[in-house]
């Protein structure tokens, strides 16, 4: 390993918080705007769906003039190859990462776990992430399971001495514009009480996240092999949450 490398598992036991969609559109960002290394460790066994969306990605590029342009400009200006995104079970993820971390010149690799913690491994490699991103929407009933296992999750992590997890990192997502602001602010206000870390970012329930590349449409929003357009990343809130994690994680 030729430097540091983080490795943040982007992780919820509760679904439906559009913790897949996020991983693409915020590795894209940080490998394509912010000059970054990144990669992702699939983790979604057997159905790896980002794995999945790397061959559509390539499929309806390579069928698109337009968006081969957008693919040549892009070289033109930054020089950089696609990310990697490798396949593996939750059970040996850490081992994928760190195989990845030697031959790749990485500052970050992101590990999207499943869904649930009962899947196997899940708990063994969030323990042995350096951090986790966890991206949380105000619903009762996601967020007492969610603070149930941050709590579980650090409290094991502080008692092993040799554990490398430093901590988990919360942000709100999927924030309607009528929200239950109620829910919100107590929420936020308990997760203070646990001195649990809160990013100021959030990011709104945007329609734009389920907008993938195609070669019979223009527009897209995630893309594995392209940033978010400028115009759909304004209001996203996708820069703000990159830019508050650089400084958060140090990654420059």
């Amino acid at each position: 390993m030729s430097k540091e490398c983080l490795l943040v598992a982007i992780s919820n036991q509760k679904g439906g918080v559009g913790k897949s969609a996020l991983t693409v559109v915020l590795a894209s960002y940080l490998h394509y705007e912010k000059d970054l290394n990144v990669a992702i460790i699939d983790c979604d066994s057997p159905q790896h769906s980002l794995v999945r969306m790397r061959e559509r990605d390539k499929k309806a590029i390579s069928a698109s003039p337009y968006h081969q342009q957008l693919v040549e400009k892009q070289w033109e200006r930054t020089q950089k190859r696609a990310y990697p995104i490798i396949g593996s079970t939750a059970e040996k993820a850490r081992e994928a990462a760190d195989k990845l971390a030697e031959k790749e010149n990485l500052d970050i690799v992101f590990v999207d776990l499943p869904g649930t913690v009962q899947s196997t491994g899940v708990f063994r490699t969030i323990v042995n992430m350096d951090y986790v991103l966890t991206p949380s929407i105000p619903d009762l009933i996601v967020m007492q399971s969610t603070l149930s296992f941050a709590t579980t999750v650090l409290d094991y992590a502080k008692s092993q001495k040799d554990v490398p997890l430093k901590d988990i990192i919360f942000f709100w997502n999927r924030l309607k514009k009528r929200s239950n602001t109620d829910v919100l602010k107590t929420y936020s206000q308990i997760m203070g009480e646990l001195n649990l870390s809160v990013l100021d970012s959030t990011l709104p329930d945007l329609c734009r996240y389920e907008k993938e590349i195609t070669h019979a449409k223009k527009s897209f929003f995630r893309c594995t092999m392209l940033p978010p357009p400028a115009k759909l990343l304004k209001g996203s809130g996708i820069g703000e949450l990159a830019d508050e994690l650089i400084v958060k994680l140090k990654l420059k």
